[in-house]
């Protein structure tokens, strides 16, 4: 912004320029003319500037000493978390139109045209030496968790999840369902079917977050509306956002990287993974926020990039303290503090609740904090990134709750409203690139099942969860819903199909109660070698001459032993990356092959 004072003043009318100068306390009397009362604007903020600044507001000031100090117009959101005091530009009615003018008005040039606003770039040196960069607060960390947490009816026992201890766990039970074929997913969402989310969710350990209605509610609740699946949806999308998984033909299948993380799991492949899904905007988070409706079709266009938002909200994270909770109120306020780019609506008024013209949303700041809400809680939390703590989220209604369409038509803006704290974990401050190094916490393996001599292998508890059950199907056939039975045949179409005998084997041995009887290590150990058997297998020609006498003489011609195998009376085996090499010598020998055999 390249305006001069004096461009700014004469911009302005006359009856607003007399308006300033009341303000500032400067006689217009005898003053008619517009570029009179300009000069004498001008002139007084140039020799007086002081006493211009002794007559504004505490408000007023900290806006004005903070914006000259960051070289940018600081917006109401951003002030209002650093200072909790109310933006001096709040009361007004807007940028134009009637409004109660204010000395600030005299400093501060708003360019219409390209939608900018600050200080006028004159005035910037003189302010910065008169008004010390205000002080900002610290993060307020909370030291103990409640046992219950909210006021009057609202009040409900907090719980908790640790993500961390968690997750490494449920990534390697999902990785293990994507293995076997049995995560399904929309071709047109890529996200997980009713029935695979099922499934995860009786993969996971513990189960999915606590968020439905007890069985005892009363009508408190309007709908009794059920919350739905939150990790066991988000594992589906996260392993595709991270790289690990790929959707074809409506099934997940392992990339590389995918197959990698089963054999072990790697920190430094964890955060390329969480990099990968920090900047993926296939996906968006909001769309889980199931009333807000707007946001598909053309109005898409006015909602940011997810990945942006995840990247802006990543940056201010580096400064939550590792290991100590933050409520969510905290959380948002240090995103709108840091001056962070996190905004959802491009425009207001393009999402709505229940209907588009009455329903409409102008609200912003609270769109934004019900996006963070499903970031953290479905998510960083599901990834390990993030421990929270939370509650059912029917009547809580924490944004939005005097939306028309809002809690007179449901129980709940989002399933995530009841996040009330938040704790950066040791994992996700490596997988976000705020530590360099991550040591993982070994856990023990659970029990699954016990693998007794006659290969049988007989389920313990934790052998009917889900993706053990999966495991098993690669290596074994059911036999009743207690006993499995180890199958060759079922390993070999496995390694077949590229899979890891090694991984199976690791497998039931790390899961078997009492390791593995004599003869069934006999069993795999004869089972490898087989498999190691075969070196490679090429492509090749077979052809068919007159006599096996033929044969045998071109198979034995110099120059040919290399290039092809006699296979059997008047046959010659040719792979086929040696078929020209062998058709040249072939016909220094006298022969010829007239038509390029069939494949």
């Amino acid at each position: 912004m390249n305006v001069t004072l004096g461009q700014h003043l004469t911009e302005c009318t006359a009856d607003v320029l007399r308006a300033m100068m009341k303000r500032m306390g400067l006689p217009a009397a005898g003053l008619t003319r517009k570029d009179d009362l300009a000069r004498a604007i001008e002139r007084h903020l140039g020799e007086k500037l002081p006493d211009v600044l002794d007559t504004l507001t505490e408000a007023e000031r900290l806006w004005l000493a903070e914006s000259v100090h960051q070289d940018r117009f600081v917006g109401a959101a951003e002030f209002r978390a650093k200072f909790g005091a109310a933006w001096p530009w709040e009361a007004r009615s807007g940028w134009s139109g009637s409004r109660e003018h204010m000395a600030l008005d005299a400093m501060v040039h708003r360019d219409w045209r390209m939608g900018e606003a600050g200080v006028v770039p004159a005035l910037v040196p003189a302010l910065k030496s008169a008004l010390p960069k205000p002080a900002v607060s610290g993060i307020r960390t909370t030291a103990e968790l409640p046992a219950e947490f909210g006021s009057g009816d609202d009040v409900q026992p907090l719980l908790v999840f640790e993500g961390e201890r968690i997750a490494l766990a449920d990534l390697t039970r999902v990785l293990r369902l994507v293995r076997a074929g049995k995560i399904r997913v929309t071709d047109a969402t890529r996200r997980p079917t009713d029935a695979t989310s099922r499934l995860i969710g009786e993969a996971l350990a513990p189960p999915d977050f606590n968020l439905e209605p007890p069985e005892n509610a009363t009508n408190r609740w309007r709908n009794l509306e059920r919350s739905g699946p939150v990790r066991a949806h988000a594992w589906a999308v996260l392993v595709q956002q991270s790289g690990w998984a790929k959707s074809k033909g409506g099934t997940l299948n392992l990339t590389p990287t995918g197959q990698a993380m089963m054999q072990g799991f790697s920190p430094g492949a964890f955060r390329t993974g969480v990099s990968a899904f920090i900047l993926n905007s296939d996906f968006d988070e909001l769309h889980r926020v199931n009333h807000l409706r707007g946001q598909t079709g053309k109005a898409k266009r006015q909602i940011s990039r997810p990945a942006d938002r995840r990247d802006a909200i990543r940056d201010v994270m580096a400064g939550w303290p590792v290991g100590q909770w933050l409520e969510f109120a905290e959380a948002c306020r240090t995103m709108d503090a840091a001056g962070a780019s996190w905004d959802v609506m491009l425009e207001t008024g393009i999402l709505y609740l229940s209907e588009a013209q009455y329903g409409s949303i102008y609200d912003g700041e609270a769109v934004n904090r019900q996006f963070l809400r499903v970031l953290l809680m479905e998510s960083f939390a599901t990834l390990g990134l993030v421990d929270i703590a939370y509650q059912r989220p029917h009547g809580l209604w924490p944004e939005l709750c005097d939306s028309w369409g809002g809690p007179d038509c449901h129980d709940f803006l989002g399933r995530y409203d009841g996040l009330q704290f938040v704790r950066m974990t040791a994992l996700g401050a490596f997988a976000l690139g705020f530590n360099s190094e991550y040591s993982v916490v070994a856990s023990e393996t659970p029990k699954a099942f016990r693998v007794v001599p006659n290969h049988d292998i007989v389920l313990l508890p934790a052998g009917h969860e889900a993706a053990i059950r999966a495991t098993l199907g690669l290596l074994a056939r059911p036999v009743s819903d207690q006993v499995w039975r180890l199958e060759a045949e079922r390993m070999l179409e496995h390694v077949e199909s590229g899979g890891s005998f090694t991984e199976l084997k690791q497998f039931l041995e790390s899961h078997a109660a009492d390791g593995l009887p004599e003869n069934v290590q006999v069993f795999f150990n004869d089972l490898a070698a087989k498999l190691g058997a075969c070196r490679r297998a090429r492509k090749a020609v077979l052809i068919e001459w007159d006599d096996e006498s033929t044969a045998h003489l071109i198979a034995n011609s110099a120059g040919m032993r290399r290039l092809c195998h006699h296979a059997g009376e008047n046959r010659l085996a040719v792979a086929q990356s040696d078929y020209r090499a062998f058709c040249r010598v072939l016909k220094k020998l006298g022969f010829v092959i007239p038509l390029q055999p069939e494949e």
